[in-house]
């Protein structure tokens, strides 16, 4: 480590500089007219904050040079004001000076369509253009008011210019180039003595003559290189802004007419040649309409102010930013938009905020980018005490859960989602029953095996009846979530209960649950579980749960038959061996795909009402009978008894004869053919009546018993 910082210029510590250079970092060179820079990332030994280190050698610089570098330094570390580059700490060590500042980059470095942000433009795309004129509108406000700022504390920057100009990681501009910074009353002597250095055209005409006296409109100086700035920017390509400072003069500058309409008025202000009519910076900022006409500008202006704000105002600003921030710059939107967003919680969570991020979040197709800049928000939306955001957050969830990461959404989102089905508010406890579906995948087992189902069966015991309706969907949606071997009981008890719901539409989305779900049912569950529940309720008094039962019924049966018939056959490929109680059919291929109706589906796609409140709309695809098929299930169930109030029979041994009645003589009849018979087309003897004969020699008799659920037998 030592050997890297001596071969680029550090030592192993340098005196009253805690920054150390990232190991692998690479080095980029800020050309300015007066001093090259070398600038390289870094970190704070104590704080570990990421910073860019600016350094400069000195050994090899005229001195003149040397007195700019040393003068930069000071300023530096001297001024804070809004929109200059902060700088953490400056020191000069062995003929090197050194500066830490919040990480940034040259917007000279960057090409036109990256000025703030990565994003790639071209002027073709009218909507892209229009996000560039956005991040330059807002850079230029940012250099602008760094620049009044320095005005009113009397002092001119003198440099103002595209390599001047830095753009730190939120995609925000800020100056720099601070070496020929001067005092109203000092421009003669500091500023006319370096002016030289730089390009003509970066020059007032003023400060060429010889004749040039101070006193004057100083500040007119910085509005003419603010004019240079938006000429660099705007008024020339990539490739011409190379050569400026060879090929360019006052007179290009002056005559440039290829900016915006909305910026030429405001141009040929800053650069008149008179400097007593020459516009201020301050002048130019309050009525160029490249500024306040950009809704990227005001929305940034209004987040930077939002603490001045009264609720009002704040509620007004939040639903207007939810209309326009779909015109932002992305980039901007991901590292700007949030994180004023995020810094605007402090003072509450206004609802209409849950709106902008989730068209923020909509342009965020990366899965790296969500988890970085969108989770953090969401989380801290959820973790919000405000009913209404609450409520906003959870009828979004399906648009903005999916994308977070597992983990975070388990760790962090669940807890502040779950208290939702506790809530005393009616829509809330519903919209935690649906944004289950969505969060749901994201869970961990142990959370879907233990957390889920108490819920569920807390929802369905609800005082609302559309709620309980939509717990017991949600549970259907989020089959495929849960671990195969919890199914058939889980999916028994809770779907098993609402059968006997007062409220018709939850006792219908527990019929079609069940037909969706039918294929995790083994055939035993279905004979023992799902036809004695169902049976009841195909005489119910509502139409729609009767046929609903009806179909649900004809899918079972369809699946015993198949299960029946798939028996049968192996029984007889393996020597008439009869399998053990509960084997199931696992051929997919087999007869078992013949059960009609078993595949019922859902539609999902919209929300009905009932009531005062919503219901999830569960349809099947079925009609009057079934028509899809349903491979059997491969998995005995885990329970032997019924659930639906059955009661355990008494233990009866078939050698048990007190459990049997007395013997009672059955007298079968004799069905008997009349005399008179037709044949049918086939040549089969159709009767035309049946009449039975007593038969006394026939002495069969019939055992019946006491009690219990048993048959009769034979003797």
């Amino acid at each position: 480590m030592a050997f890297l910082l001596r071969a680029i210029g550090f030592t192993e510590s340098i005196p009253g500089f805690p920054y150390t250079p990232c190991s692998g970092s690479s080095t980029t060179t800020a050309d300015t007219p007066t001093i090259t820079w070398t600038m390289r990332q870094g970190e704070c030994d104590e704080s570990k904050r990421s910073v860019t280190i600016f350094s400069v050698n000195l050994a090899d610089m005229e001195p003149r040079k040397r007195e700019l570098v040393r003068h930069a330094m000071k300023r530096a570390k001297s001024l804070l004001l809004p929109g200059i580059l902060r700088c953490y700490g400056a020191a000069e060590h062995r003929d090197t000076v050194y500066l830490a500042t919040e990480p940034c980059e040259p917007l000279s470095k960057m090409k036109c369509g990256q000025m703030g942000s990565p994003l790639a433009t071209s002027g073709d795309d009218d909507d892209e253009g229009e996000a560039f004129n956005d991040i330059v509108a807002l850079g230029l406000k940012a250099v602008g008011s760094a620049v009044s700022a320095l005005h009113k504390n009397k002092l001119i920057h003198g440099n103002v210019g595209r390599d001047s100009v830095f753009v730190i990681s939120t995609g925000e501009w800020r100056l720099f180039g601070l070496e020929l910074v001067s005092g109203f009353d000092d421009v003669g002597s500091s500023y006319l003595s370096y002016c030289s250095l730089l390009p003509a055209y970066r020059r007032p005409p003023e400060t060429q003559h010889t004749n040039y006296e101070s006193g004057g409109k100083t500040c007119a100086i910085d509005s003419w290189g603010l004019a240079c700035l938006i000429y660099e920017v705007l008024g020339v390509n990539d490739q011409a802004s190379g050569k400026l400072s060879q090929s360019c003069s006052t007179e290009d500058l002056r005559s440039c007419r290829t900016l915006p309409r909305t910026l030429q008025s405001g141009f040929s202000g800053l650069c008149a040649v008179n400097p007593k009519m020459r516009h201020d910076v301050d002048r130019f900022l309050r009525t160029s309409d490249f500024i306040i006409s950009s809704d990227y500008v005001q929305s940034m202006q209004m987040l930077d102010d939002y603490s001045l704000k009264d609720a009002a105002e704040r509620e007004r600003f939040m639903e207007h930013l939810a209309n326009v921030v779909h015109t932002f710059p992305r980039d901007a939107c991901k590292h700007l938009v949030l994180q004023k967003l995020r810094a605007s919680f402090t003072f509450g969570i206004l609802p209409g905020v849950v709106d902008t991020v989730v068209k923020i979040a909509a342009r965020m197709p990366s899965p790296e980018e969500y988890a970085t800049h969108v989770s953090p928000v969401i989380v801290a939306l959820f973790r919000s005490k405000e009913r209404m955001v609450r409520l906003r957050i959870l009828q979004h969830a399906a648009e903005l859960l999916p994308q977070m990461p597992p983990a975070v959404v388990d760790g962090e989102v669940w807890s502040e989602y779950a208290s939702g089905f506790e809530s005393p508010i009616a829509a809330i406890r519903e919209h935690s029953a649906r944004a289950l579906v969505p969060i749901a995948p994201l869970l961990t087992e142990k959370r879907i095996v233990n957390d889920v189902p108490k819920y569920i069966a807390q929802l369905q015991q609800d005082s609302e009846g559309p709620i309980r309706t939509n717990a017991t969907i949600a549970l259907c949606l989020i089959a495929d979530t849960i671990p195969a071997e919890y199914r058939s009981k889980l999916f028994a008890q809770r779907f098993g209960r609402m059968l006997k719901d007062p409220f018709a539409p939850s006792r219908t989305a527990a019929l079609r649950s069940f037909h969706t779900t039918l294929k995790h049912f083994t055939a035993q569950d279905i004979a023992e579980l799902v036809i004695p529940g169902v049976s009841p309720l195909s005489m119910d008094k509502v139409a729609e749960v009767r046929a609903v039962a009806l179909d649900v019924i004809h899918a079972a049966v369809s699946r015993l038959d198949a299960n029946h018939r798939e028996i049968s056959s192996s029984t007889a490929n393996e020597g008439n061996v009869i399998p053990p109680a509960g084997v199931v059919n696992n051929n997919t291929n087999g007869a078992g795909n013949g059960v009609k109706g078993s595949n019922a589906a859902l539609d999902t796609q919209g929300w009905g009402s009932s009531g005062s409140s919503s219901v999830i709309q569960l349809e099947s695809t079925t009609k009057g009978g079934m028509e899809n098929s349903m491979p059997a299930a491969s998995k005995a169930s885990p329970f032997p008894q019924k659930v639906w109030g059955s009661q355990s029979s008494p233990s009866v041994r078939e050698d048990d004869e007190e459990s049997w009645g007395e013997e009672i003589q059955m007298k079968p009849h004799k069905l008997r053919l009349h005399s008179t018979a037709t044949r049918n087309g086939t040549g089969a003897v159709v009767p035309d009546s049946l009449t039975s004969d007593d038969h006394p020699e026939d002495k069969r008799t019939l055992k019946i018993r006491k009690k219990g659920i048993g048959a009769s037998r034979l003797s």
